[in-house]
């Protein structure tokens, strides 16, 4: 989708994976630092990219409202350090949104979300600014046309209208908060994009930049956006675009790294090393908690179980012991697309086009082997 569908990394959790130190092996606290949720299964929009346009919801529509908020997360709130409102769904499309967000302002936590920006109301704006600390708005295609063919609604405008106002207010009450990043899909048709989206980055002040996140592919004609299908080309423009945003003082982070950065993570276990379990949970809005935001099995339910029950319990426990084995490792982590790599030097972990099940427990509304191009948009508000 514009911003979960590419499963974005918040700014400060850009660099926590890491090595264990002198072969400590990593330990866990009585309740995770971080978590990422979804207050809504529910996204605006239909992007031609987007898992959502071909994959649907484990339960549609159901949302997390403030009195599932207040009973079961809110008790979390006072342990956490960082917590991301978004993981694979448009966040403001939660009715909710407001009262929760204002629960949360009460914490000492650093907050982050991503969205297309479309639903930035006036009133959402009034009770981010000064507050939020980052804020990710996802657009591909940087002219009316191109965002209208990539994003499947003439809405281009619009986000920049949205932008617009929320500098305005920032200024207004003299605050660089929240902090914006702009993301776009890297694929072949969109790296020449690049530096426009630079210079978008630039003009609507995005302290944070610009983040060139990574393709998955849905259907078969997907293939041929891959940097893999023409990599000579990939390097040659990122590598370009990198010395342009230098020039223009713009920071510009390649999700999925370089090719050598990934060859030389990925070589030990196949992937990079991970950490996320030991510090993280990931929750969907029908209760369903994750050991990480792209697992395919849930470790628990918080209508059935405490979070920090979950937290410490035996699936938990498990799942970890198979994250770094590559003997004995898991199946979501052998196939793992958050470590950002799998994009980038093994396409066929990245290709979704003949699978009948996404992440988080949706399935397949479009068949493999059919497209969905050409399909009308949804209407506001449908799942």
């Amino acid at each position: 989708a514009g911003c979960p569908a590419q499963f974005e990394t918040a700014p400060f959790l850009m660099s926590t994976t890491h090595q264990p130190q002198n072969g400590i092996p990593l330990m866990t606290k009585p309740f995770p630092t971080h978590i990422d949720i979804d207050l809504s299964a529910k996204c605006n929009l239909r992007c031609s990219f987007c898992h959502l346009s071909y994959f649907t919801p484990k339960e549609r529509g159901v949302q997390i409202g403030i009195e599932d908020f207040e009973k079961r997360i809110e008790p979390l709130l006072p342990h956490l350090k960082t917590l991301t409102l978004f993981s694979k769904y448009e966040v403001l499309t939660c009715r909710d949104f407001i009262p929760i967000y204002q629960r949360i302002r009460n914490h000492d936590v650093e907050v982050y979300f991503s969205t297309n920006g479309l639903l930035l109301s006036d009133e959402i704006l009034d009770v981010l600014v000064g507050h939020l600390h980052y804020i990710t708005v996802s657009i591909t295609g940087f002219s009316r046309e191109r965002y209208a063919h990539f994003m499947q609604t003439d809405a281009f405008d619009k986000v920049e209208e949205t932008l617009t106002k929320l500098n305005q207010l920032k200024t207004k009450r003299g605050t660089p908060y929240p902090m914006l990043r702009i993301s776009t899909v890297g694929m072949q048709d969109t790296l020449d994009d690049l530096p426009d989206a630079i210079d978008f980055a630039l003009k609507h002040n995005a302290l944070e930049g610009l983040q060139l996140t990574s393709l998955y592919v849905f259907e078969e004609s997907m293939r041929a956006q891959l940097p893999m299908a023409d990599l000579p080309r990939y390097k040659r423009l990122t590598e370009a675009a990198l010395k342009y945003a230098e020039s223009r003082n713009v920071k510009l982070v390649l999700q999925s790294g370089s090719m050598d950065d990934n060859a030389r993570d990925t070589e030990e276990i196949g992937h990079k090393y991970c950490d996320l379990p030991w510090f993280r949970l990931s929750i969907q809005p029908n209760g369903d908690v994750y050991p990480c935001p792209v697992a395919y099995q849930p470790v628990g339910n918080f209508h059935e179980q405490r979070v920090e029950d979950i937290w410490n319990g035996e699936t938990m426990a498990t799942f970890r012991a198979g994250v770094n084995d590559p003997e004995h490792m898991n199946e979501d982590c052998v196939n793992c697309i958050h470590c950002r790599h799998h994009s980038i030097i093994d396409p066929e972990k990245n290709d979704f086009s003949n699978k009948g099940e996404f992440i988080g427990g949706m399935s397949r509304t479009v068949k493999p082997g059919k497209t969905r191009r050409g399909a009308p948009n949804p209407s506001p508000g449908d799942t």
